[in-house]
């Protein structure tokens, strides 16, 4: 009998002390997180699901209210028919893609957007309720100075 007091005793303290040690590293693990601020000065956002079906959110590319898919041939002349100025996209991408696929697909967009003159291009990891700011940072990249002046490889091209 005498045992059962020092039990429940024990058993608190050791959930006190787990409450405690989780709140210690959750407070540390979400400072390491970077998470995004600048969505007000975002040129372009596109919704990247796969290369057949990524969207411009932002200026809306759409056709009778729906959006319209936007290739990564065609994305220049797109750019270009809403007058896109080229300082900063943003590219939104959903959280099932493994790390070695997320790195192909920022390495291609950098390419891509590089190509079209965009001078940094952040990559936001998509969230439930659909806003920029707050989302978490999959990487945030100046690029190069020459590749945002050279001319779109993808001007010119039709829908």
């Amino acid at each position: 009998m005498k045992t059962l007091p020092v039990l429940m005793k024990a058993l608190f303290c050791a959930l006190v002390c787990l409450c405690v040690a989780g709140c210690a590293m959750s407070g540390q693990a979400t400072k390491k997180v970077a998470r995004f601020h600048d969505g007000s000065r975002a040129n372009v956002v596109l919704q990247f699901s796969s290369w057949d079906y990524t969207f411009m959110v932002q200026p809306r590319y759409d056709e009778h209210g729906f959006l319209c898919p936007v290739r990564r041939d065609t994305l220049g002349q797109v750019l270009d028919d809403f007058k896109v100025q080229r300082d900063m996209a943003v590219v939104v991408i959903g959280w099932a893609y493994s790390p070695e696929d997320l790195g192909r697909l920022v390495a291609q967009w950098k390419t891509i957007l590089g190509g079209c003159g965009f001078r940094r291009v952040v990559f936001l990891h998509s969230n439930v309720y659909n806003k920029l700011n707050g989302s978490l940072i999959i990487d945030d990249s100046t690029l190069s100075l020459a590749a945002a002046e050279s001319p779109s490889p993808f001007r010119g091209a039709t829908r």
